[in-house]
């Protein structure tokens, strides 16, 4: 993946200064992070190679979906 492709920067991108007071810790970033260490996998390269498998790639992210779903229900 390029450098300048969204989900590339997404997944690099740090903010700057301190959120405000109140503001929930959990991030996006935080959220990848912790499902992709539940799979296994130990760092974003590894995770980057496991993509390049689309056929895998699709059966985990439809697993995620899944099961994000039943939490909405």
């Amino acid at each position: 993946m390029n450098s300048d492709a969204n989900p590339k920067i997404a997944l690099t991108w740090t903010p700057e200064g301190k959120r405000k007071r109140g503001r929930p810790r959990e991030t996006w970033r935080r959220t990848a992070i912790k499902e992709r260490e539940a799979m296994g996998w130990r760092s974003w390269n590894q995770a980057e190679s496991r993509a390049k498998n689309r056929a895998e790639w699709r059966a985990v992210f439809m697993a995620l979906c899944d099961r994000g779903h039943d939490d909405d229900e």
